[in-house]
C-alpha cells in the first residue's frame, strides 16, 4: 500500500532553500525566472546594486548616455523652444522626464552652481530685501524695530538672515510656478486649454530660466575676468544692466518660439507682444516670491 505523501512541517519548510522560480518581482510580484522580470521588465536587484559605487554609476549614466531621459528632455528644453511642453501634453511623456521633475533637477543645478556663480536672483539676501524690492518699506518697518529690541546692526542680522533664506529659497522657489501660470493663463485665455497645461508651460519656463541664469553669470564672470586682464574695469551697474539685458531678450525669444509651438500659431506681432507680457509677467512672479521669502525668512530668525 503506497504512502501517502506528507506535507513538510512549518520548522522543516522555514529551513527549505528559496529557489530563484520562488522569487518574485518587487514590482508586480510575478514569479522571476532569471535576472528581469518577463512580465514588466524590473530588475531582480542584488547586494551589488546597492553599493554606492553603482548609484554614481547610475547618475553618470542618466546624464550621460544618449538614451537618458535626462540628457534628452535637457536638450529638448534648451535647444527646442516649447517642444517639450508639446509632445507631454499631446500624450508623448516617455522619453523624458516628468515637468517637476525637471524643475526640481534645474533648481538643483542652479543652487549648487549658486556659490560659484554668485548670484542673488533668489537667495536675496538682506540687504537686497531692505533697499532693491518692491516691498522694501514694509521690511525696513519690520526690521528696525528688530534690530532694536536685539541692539544688533543689520550687518549682524544679515549672518542669521542670509542663510536662512538661502536654505528657504530651495523650496520656495516652487511659487513662481503657479503664480507665473496665472499669467500665462491670462494671457492665452483663448485657446482654452485647462490649467494644467498652463502649468506644465509655466515649469517648464521655470527650469530653462534658471539653467539660463546659471550661463549667464558664468559666461558674465569669464568676460569681466578677460575685461580685467587686459585692465578694463566695468562698472557694477554696466555689468548689471548688460545682464538684465542680455537676459530679457533670451527670456523674450525662448517665449516666442515656446509661445508659438504649444499654443495655436498667431501672427508674429501678436505672439512677441504676448511673449513680452509673459517676461515682465515672470518677473513679477519672482517679485512675489522674494517677497514671500523675505517674511518667512525674517519670522524663522
Amino acid at each position: 500500500m503506497p504512502v501517502p505523501l506528507q506535507r513538510p512541517s512549518a520548522v522543516a519548510a522555514f529551513f527549505i532553500p528559496m529557489t530563484e522560480s520562488t522569487v518574485r518581482c518587487a514590482n508586480c510580484s510575478e514569479p522571476l525566472a532569471g535576472k528581469y522580470c518577463s512580465r514588466c521588465g524590473e530588475k531582480r536587484m542584488g547586494p551589488a546594486d546597492h553599493t554606492l559605487r553603482r548609484y554614481i554609476e547610475h547618475l553618470f549614466e542618466a546624464f550621460t548616455n544618449a538614451d537618458g531621459k535626462v540628457f534628452l528632455t535637457l536638450r529638448s528644453l534648451l535647444t527646442h523652444p516649447g517642444r517639450l511642453t508639446a509632445d507631454y501634453l499631446r500624450g508623448r511623456r516617455q522619453p523624458y522626464i516628468a515637468p517637476l521633475q525637471l524643475f526640481l533637477i534645474a533648481n538643483l543645478i542652479f543652487f549648487l552652481l549658486h556659490p560659484l556663480v554668485g548670484s542673488n536672483t533668489l537667495t536675496t539676501d538682506l540687504n537686497t530685501q531692505l533697499h532693491y524690492t518692491w516691498h522694501h518699506g514694509w521690511a525696513e518697518a519690520l526690521v528696525a524695530p528688530r534690530l532694536a529690541a536685539r541692539a544688533v546692526t543689520a550687518e549682524v542680522y544679515a549672518t542669521t538672515f542670509d542663510p536662512a533664506a538661502i536654505t528657504l529659497a530651495k523650496s520656495l522657489v516652487i511659487l513662481v510656478v503657479p503664480v507665473f501660470s496665472l499669467a500665462v493663463l491670462a494671457v492665452y485665455r483663448r485657446h482654452r486649454r485647462p490649467f494644467a497645461a498652463h502649468l506644465v508651460f509655466s515649469l517648464h519656463f521655470g527650469a530653462f530660466w534658471m539653467l539660463l541664469i546659471c550661463a549667464t553669470l558664468a559666461l558674465t564672470n569669464l568676460v569681466v575676468r578677460l575685461l580685467r586682464s587686459i585692465n578694463v574695469f566695468p562698472s557694477a551697474e554696466a555689468v548689471g544692466g548688460s545682464i538684465i539685458l542680455f537676459t530679457l531678450g533670451l527670456m523674450a525669444a525662448y517665449l516666442f518660439r515656446a509661445g508659438r509651438v504649444v499654443f495655436d500659431r498667431e501672427t508674429g506681432w501678436i505672439t512677441f507682444a504676448k511673449a513680452l507680457a509673459l517676461g515682465l509677467a515672470f518677473d513679477l512672479s519672482l517679485q512675489v516670491y522674494r517677497a514671500v521669502l523675505f517674511f518667512i525668512t525674517f519670522w524663522s530668525t
